[in-house]
């Protein structure tokens, strides 16, 4: 072939690759999205958090999960985005996989998802309400987490 049949397939090429790489998400870094949501299931007691769910945007075998409370210097304004805060403070909950578990797309806070078990003896700490706490979960290579201020009965 000659240089200009080439220069054409060049261009069609690159006519292909191009929004293929812009406008899908093929060759994205793929995370997990994590929500926190409240739940009044049981009376809280003076200082302590209502009970905290933990959403994912679909079904994981996760790996790990790692709760921990930010420093009050830490805690991230509201228009900031929560993954560009600083790293963690203190762990109060932390859990890693034991054998084959089973996929999952919600946990309450302190009832570990089956396959992650404590990493330490001590189960989760209370949480305090108006405290500052990052979640942090993985599954395999694929990782999220977000921020989130613990409510109090009163809130």
């Amino acid at each position: 072939m000659d240089r200009k049949t080439w220069g054409i397939l060049l261009l069609v090429a690159a006519g292909v690759a191009v929004p293929m790489y812009r406008l899908t998400d093929w060759f994205s870094h793929k995370a997990i999205q994590v929500s926190v949501s409240f739940r009044p299931l049981r009376q809280a007691e003076p200082g302590a958090a209502l009970p905290v769910v933990v959403g994912l945007d679909q079904d994981y075998e996760l790996s790990s999960l790692v709760v921990s409370e930010l420093s009050s210097d830490k805690t991230p304004p509201s228009d900031k985005a929560p993954e560009k805060t600083e790293a963690a403070g203190r762990v109060v909950w932390r859990l890693e996989k034991q054998g084959k578990g089973a996929t999952t797309r919600g946990f309450l806070y302190g009832q570990p998802p089956e396959g992650l078990q404590p990493a330490s003896k001590a189960g989760a700490e209370p949480l305090r309400a108006g405290a500052a706490y990052r979640v942090e979960v993985a599954a395999g290579k694929v990782h999220g987490s977000t921020v989130f201020l613990a409510r109090g009965p009163e809130e």
